[in-house]
């Protein structure tokens, strides 16, 4: 009988990264996440999970968008990301996906999202950017991102 390749699953752990009335930003500013060690566990993909929720009255036909960060333990990181959860002017980190709001949203919609990070490297992040005209929910319990690890695996 031939071998099969399965995903084999993590559980599910948090991100680092403080959302709560993060600002909207035409111009990249947004907030990244805590940079996560993937030197020793090495997953091949990681699906991260968002839950955002809007702050008073958000303007019509905008996003929050998230994007992928990489390092490589010796300095390099995208966008020159430090280790922690702090504000970060996205320029060059590609664009993981995009939340986006109604075209009449209303104060406290929450948008959710899924992604795929392929081959996230030896060090990897999250930065949120958004632009709906109005800060984020002020609670940080209203906001998440959680991510699983995936790898190969031979059954």
């Amino acid at each position: 009988m031939a071998n099969e390749i399965k995903d084999k699953f993590t559980s599910s752990a948090a991100l680092t990264i403080t959302i709560a009335s993060l600002a909207s930003s035409t111009a990249g500013v947004g907030r990244q996440s805590t940079i996560v060690d993937n030197s020793t566990t090495r997953y091949q993909k990681i699906k991260v999970f968002a839950q955002i929720k809007l702050g008073t009255s958000p303007s019509a036909n905008t996003a929050v968008y998230l994007y992928a960060l990489r390092g490589d333990q010796n300095g390099y990181r995208t966008d020159n990301a430090g280790a922690s959860d702090a504000a970060l002017t996205v320029l060059n980190a590609p664009l993981l996906g995009i939340m986006r709001a109604k075209s009449s949203p209303s104060t406290g919609d929450v948008l959710y999202g899924d992604f795929d990070m392929i081959t996230p490297g030896l060090e990897w992040g999250v930065c949120i950017v958004q632009d709906t005209g109005a800060a984020l929910d002020a609670t940080a319990g209203s906001h998440f991102i959680h991510w699983i690890g995936v790898d190969p695996e031979v059954q």
